[in-house]
């Protein structure tokens, strides 16, 4: 993703492009990776594209950067005190992100477009987002309300929030499993994600997808509507509280 620009170390370029070489300079395994990947490839029968998607939502559960688990539980453990849904974060940060169904799609497309072989592409779901604005939508799905702005650290919070986990799968019903098997590392990344103690607004994180797009690929999903569609998947399969 957007390590590939060095994203980890320093401001990237806005919007991030796929062909500025300069960031190279950068060290990271992909660069090695690549290169021998185009030396196999120059002596075999097939080509090779090389995908970069931003921040990556999906309905898996135990990860180390999917972020529905770690706002579920968090938004669960508030509701079940009685509290409402204050935003957690810091500063904001304009940000991009892919649906995990749309980058599944982009993946097959890239495997039969002629237009995609050895290449490399951006992948996003084609609008931005910032944490703080997409909050109430979250609070609605999930059946709360949004609250005022309350700065706090997700893994913090919930690190001693096992057993009240326990009780709210008890009471719903639910088939997830014990709070460390359902957010995996992710509650430190979600407090990476939203800048948690951060008071000053980030460096914007935004590639450009006029690539994929002038190659072919054409879908987009709406941001917004990503997070909704997610937390419901996770609501349905009872992996997290009904609204």
């Amino acid at each position: 993703g957007t390590k590939a620009y060095g994203v980890h170390v320093r401001q990237i370029p806005t919007p991030a492009r796929e062909d500025r070489d300069e960031l190279r300079s950068e060290p990271n395994f992909y660069w090695r990776q690549e290169a021998q990947l185009r030396a196999q490839a120059e002596k075999a029968d097939w080509s090779w594209t090389i995908l970069r998607p931003t921040l990556i939502v999906g309905g898996g559960i135990g990860g180390a950067m999917n972020l529905l688990p770690p706002i579920g539980v968090f938004a669960a453990l508030l509701k079940h005190e009685g509290l409402p849904l204050g935003y957690p974060g810091g500063g904001p940060k304009i940000g991009c992100a892919v649906d995990v169904d749309l980058l599944a799609r982009a993946i097959d497309w890239a495997g039969s477009a002629a237009t995609a072989r050895n290449e490399t592409f951006n992948v996003t779901n084609g609008d931005v987002y910032v944490w703080s604005e997409l909050w109430p939508a979250i609070a609605e799905v999930l059946g709360m309300e949004p609250g005022e702005p309350e700065p706090c650290s997700l893994s913090e919070y919930c690190d001693d929030k096992a057993a009240d986990w326990q009780a709210i799968c008890e009471k719903h019903n639910l088939v997830a499993p014990d709070l460390e098997t359902f957010v995996g590392p992710s509650l430190q990344y979600c407090d990476f994600s939203m800048r948690v103690g951060m008071e000053e607004p980030g460096p914007p994180s935004i590639v450009s997808t006029v690539k994929i797009q002038t190659a072919g690929f054409h879908e987009v999903m709406d941001t917004e509507k990503m997070f909704r569609k997610w937390f419901r998947h996770l609501q349905d399969e009872r992996l997290l509280p009904p609204a």
